[in-house]
């Protein structure tokens, strides 16, 4: 059984990755070739990304492999064969549950020392990308900030000479307002061995205020100007980059995080309720008191309402700055508990996502089996639907719990809650053989198929 699920694995793995790596390619391919970067980093840059290709892709690939081989198997009768033999198919499923365990088992370890390190050193190798030829990061009606002390604006670009049109320059680092420079067109050039961009201004304005003076200010014309960007290194300078977000951390560091976020929260709680917050009950008795007193003879005395006037405005005053302290505190805490359930969020997912390949041999085993249909068609129409329903489940349950709506652990094993429990629900029905693949259930699920057939035939 084991060995009938290697090829479909391998080839699921293989075209799930290759459809990730293709996206990845598109996104960032421009911007990492216009940087004349070596093979050798191209490749660290396509090796490091790979790790969260194969988190995404692995469990995948399971539900696809089982569905691909029991499919198969079902089709040839070979399932057929075996219960007339009398043997269960719930024991077909017995070794390949055992071996999504392991598998699970090791995409933990993956997902928690693994895939933060290559996420970490990926984030430090693309920051050391963009420091080197910023120039390429120059386009056309967009402001430019990747220069130091330095924003550029320019109006179009020649795409075969690479000629500037429209520049303006805002030059920051002088005192008072900046130096702005206006050109018809510039060319660029590296000098110093790459570590300064010379700008070769054509017919332009140069603006100056006056320092020291601001009253005087100076235009000055001219055909031909260089302007040097200094700081500016073509090399592929490597910097050491302590922060690590969220996905850059394995569990005991998130765990870390998490116990800082719920201690501060119980401090800023704590000073709150220790009489820094009154209440706004105790804030008007103490200002007004009672607006009617008895005097000596037992009659009832109203006091002076000019005196009366200034205890509520103080009241009014003191009210507000009451509520406001309250509002920020109440916004500390809903501040430190969300950073709280970001973190969390990325522990469970740790595990969730790697749980989901267990999950997934539940439901494509008996699908396969009971569906009587093998093959890539099969095995990518069911995919689909499952992988449409688990990711949205556990995309939409990580914005649910990053905006306090629900609970991390919630939000993170919700999918494999629903998943599961219709896995183990058609697992029990494929071993009484109440379902066949002549039932509803399997005819909606065709219906469905040859939907999403007719919509890729007709976009493909």
């Amino acid at each position: 059984m084991l060995k009938e699920l290697i090829a479909p694995f391998l080839a699921a793995l293989f075209g799930i990755t290759f459809l990730f790596i293709v996206d990845f390619l598109v996104k960032i391919l421009d911007n990492v070739l216009s940087k004349g970067l070596p093979a050798s980093t191209v490749l660290e840059i396509f090796v490091l990304n790979l790790a969260w290709m194969l988190s995404l892709s692995i469990p995948m690939a399971v539900l696809v492999a089982c569905l691909m081989a029991f499919g198969r198997m079902s089709g040839d009768h070979e399932i057929t064969a075996v219960k007339a033999a009398g043997v269960s198919p719930l024991s077909m499923m017995r070794p390949v549950l055992l071996v999504s365990m392991l598998l699970t088992v090791l995409m933990v370890l993956f997902n928690n020392w693994v895939l933060p390190e290559a996420n970490h050193r990926s984030v430090e190798l693309m920051n050391a990308v963009s420091r080197k030829k910023p120039h390429v990061f120059i386009d056309a009606g967009r402001l430019i900030t990747q220069f130091p002390d330095v924003q550029l604006w320019v109006n179009r670009i020649d795409p075969v000479s690479g000629t500037l049109y429209g520049i303006q320059v805002y030059e920051m680092e002088r005192k008072g307002a900046p130096r702005i420079v206006y050109a018809d067109s510039a060319t660029m050039d590296y000098v110093d061995n790459g570590a300064t961009l010379m700008f070769r201004l054509r017919s332009g304005e140069t603006h100056i205020v006056d320092p020291d003076d601001p009253s005087n200010y100076f235009r000055i014309r001219f055909f031909s100007q260089d302007l040097a960007m200094k700081n500016v290194d073509d090399r592929l300078e490597r910097r050491s980059r302590n922060y690590r977000s969220d996905r850059e951390m394995p569990v005991e560091m998130m765990m870390d995080v998490v116990k800082e976020a719920r201690a501060r929260y119980d401090t800023i709680w704590n000073e709150a309720m220790g009489e820094r917050l009154p209440t706004l009950l105790n804030v008007r008795s103490g200002l007004v008191g009672d607006t009617v007193v008895p005097d000596s003879t037992g009659k009832l005395q109203v006091p002076d309402s000019i005196q009366l006037r200034r205890s509520l405005q103080k009241v009014r005053t003191q009210e507000m700055t009451s509520l406001r302290n309250t509002e920020r505190v109440y916004g500390r805490l809903e501040f430190e508990e969300k950073r709280a359930a970001q973190y969390l969020v990325e522990i469970h997912k740790k595990f969730s996502t790697s749980f989901a390949c267990f999950v997934f041999v539940l439901i494509g085993a008996p699908l396969g089996i009971m569906a009587r249909k093998g093959g890539i068609g099969t095995g990518i129409i069911y995919s689909l639907a499952f992988f449409v329903i688990y990711w949205i489940c556990l995309i939409g349950g990580e914005n649910l719990a990053d905006r306090l709506i629900i609970s991390p652990e919630l939000a993170m094993w919700a999918s494999n809650i629903i998943i599961g429990v219709f896995g183990v629900f058609i697992t029990i029905a494929m071993v009484r053989d109440r379902f066949s693949g002549d039932s509803k259930f399997f005819r909606a699920m065709r219906a469905i198929g040859g939907f999403f057939k007719r919509l890729t035939g007709r976009f493909g």
